[in-house]
């Protein structure tokens, strides 16, 4: 395993970590906030993680959209992440600070979470250290 593949791993260990963090939160009666920016977080791991695996330095930015945008450049198969990016993007701030914290419903943060495991899952069935993307 090159460099690379190992930063890359990183990144990727981390952002499961995150996910089964989500994923306990998201199975609770009283749901929180913090599991949407969590949700967004998975997702910023990976896309990160996947550049890095394409050698390129991932840009210092929270947006998933332009993150998701430099990805598709190297694995065209994530373009259609489009929208699960946008609803995720929102949580990155907005779900962390007073006094602007919206009055997120179970439902809101549940979109979020969803939005972020079909792109765990996707991910997963996709991209494997040390080989190239998958064929489709």
């Amino acid at each position: 395993m090159n460099n690379n593949q190992k930063l890359a791993k990183e990144w990727f260990d981390s952002a499961e970590n995150t996910y089964q963090y989500a994923l306990i939160g998201a199975k609770e009666e009283r749901i929180y906030p913090d599991i949407g920016f969590l949700s967004q977080q998975v997702v910023e791991k990976i896309l990160k993680g996947m550049l890095v695996l394409k050698i390129v330095n991932p840009p210092m930015i929270h947006d998933l959209q332009k993150l998701l945008n430099e990805v598709v450049k190297h694995y065209p198969s994530f373009v259609n992440f489009e929208n699960e990016c946008k609803i995720l993007s929102a949580f990155y701030i907005e779900s962390r600070y007073p006094p602007s914290i919206p009055d997120y419903t179970r439902e809101d943060i549940l979109v979020a979470f969803s939005a972020a495991e079909r792109f765990r899952n996707f991910f997963r069935e996709k991209v494997v250290i040390g080989e190239e993307e998958k064929e489709e």
